[in-house]
């Protein structure tokens, strides 16, 4: 691998010191072929070839293609026999009835969001007592690590706080007006991660006023992933006059951009997710921005946790998958490494 390589992919000298001796050992190698560390890593690859594991997500929606392609992937460099199966729609009962299929096909590991602290625990703690691997991805919830499993994806409070800073900058500089709602929108009542993102979001407008002298209130709106019906309930609630922004604790916040673009408004607009609408939207203007949270991530990186505790064994751990600011000043990067996924 030379020097070009390594940078690009983040295995440059500094980070790979970083990991520890072993790294260091393999840095002072001209090629890993035909060495000790080769040898390891086929016999490791033949013990995880012909594996099954299981990814259940809560919601076939768009946002979740990246997840599913780095779960393949990752699947597919291992030898695994994988499957991926969902909702259409967020459903706990279904999400609960497809884990415990999942389950009783008898996997090595298993792959499940858990978007409430209590319906999916019964299912993961069975799998755990059959000798099957858990990782949850996605969405955690409270309480995840009193279950001894670890959890891939963002820190949702902190990210919602992000969002909310950025909702009452925009609000302040698109309106010039110091005062007035902005929604926070809501299609799934009851995930616990967009329940944390709107309380995170309501914490940063709060810390916005503090710092910038404005009074902004903030408004739960709960719409649907349904267009036509989040842009209906969207315009009753535009038709009040006071509103001057809107913070998708999702991606609703497309909807809220075409509904701006048709009738020619001028308010902030932004919340989470990187789908092409979005991704769109941010290039056309009617979007401010968007924060990512690194789907590809919740399966390859969760998968390759789960490999680790199935073969040799070692005990994983959580990964925080981020929640960087897209916006127009990053949008053409991001759309060019988000094609693949189009």
């Amino acid at each position: 691998m030379d020097k070009e390589t390594l940078e690009e992919s983040g295995l440059n000298r500094r980070n790979l010191l970083k990991a520890g001796g072993a790294s260091a050992v393999l840095l002072g190698a001209s090629s890993v072929i035909g060495t000790p560390f080769a040898a390891a890593a086929t016999k490791t690859a033949a013990i995880q070839r012909g594996k099954k594991v299981t990814c259940v997500i809560h919601d076939l929606n768009p946002f979740f293609v990246p997840l599913e392609r780095g779960f393949r992937e990752f699947g597919k460099s291992m030898g695994w026999k994988v499957n991926y199966v969902g909702p259409t729609g967020q459903d706990i009962q279904k999400t609960v009835e497809l884990q415990a299929a999942a389950i009783a096909s008898k996997p090595n590991g298993v792959i499940f969001t858990r978007i409430d602290d209590k319906a999916f625990d019964a299912n993961i703690k069975k799998a755990q007592s059959l000798g099957i691997k858990v990782v949850l991805t996605n969405v955690g919830s409270k309480g995840y690590q009193d279950l001894s499993v670890p959890f891939v994806g963002q820190d949702f409070v902190p990210a919602g706080k992000i969002a909310g800073i950025q909702g009452a900058t925009y609000a302040k500089k698109k309106t010039g007006k110091t005062s007035g709602v902005i929604l926070i929108g809501n299609f799934a009542p009851g995930n616990s991660a967009l329940e944390d993102r709107a309380a995170g979001a309501k914490q940063g407008v709060a810390a916005y006023n503090a710092s910038n002298g404005t009074t902004y209130t903030t408004e739960v709106l709960v719409t649907s992933s349904d267009e036509a019906k989040a842009s209906a309930i969207m315009d009753a609630r535009l038709a009040k006059g006071d509103v001057v922004g809107y913070i998708g604790t999702e991606f609703s916040h497309q909807f809220f951009g075409a509904l701006m673009k048709r009738k020619n408004l001028k308010l902030s607009n932004g919340g989470f997710d990187l789908v092409q609408p979005v991704l769109q939207g941010i290039k056309a203007g009617n979007i401010d921005f968007t924060l990512d949270q690194n789907p590809w991530a919740q399966g390859w990186v969760a998968s390759s946790l789960l490999a680790m505790e199935m073969s040799p064994g070692f005990k994983s751990f959580s990964y925080d998958t981020g929640s960087a600011v897209i916006d127009a000043s990053n949008i053409n990067a991001i759309l060019k490494r988000e094609a693949v996924f189009a």
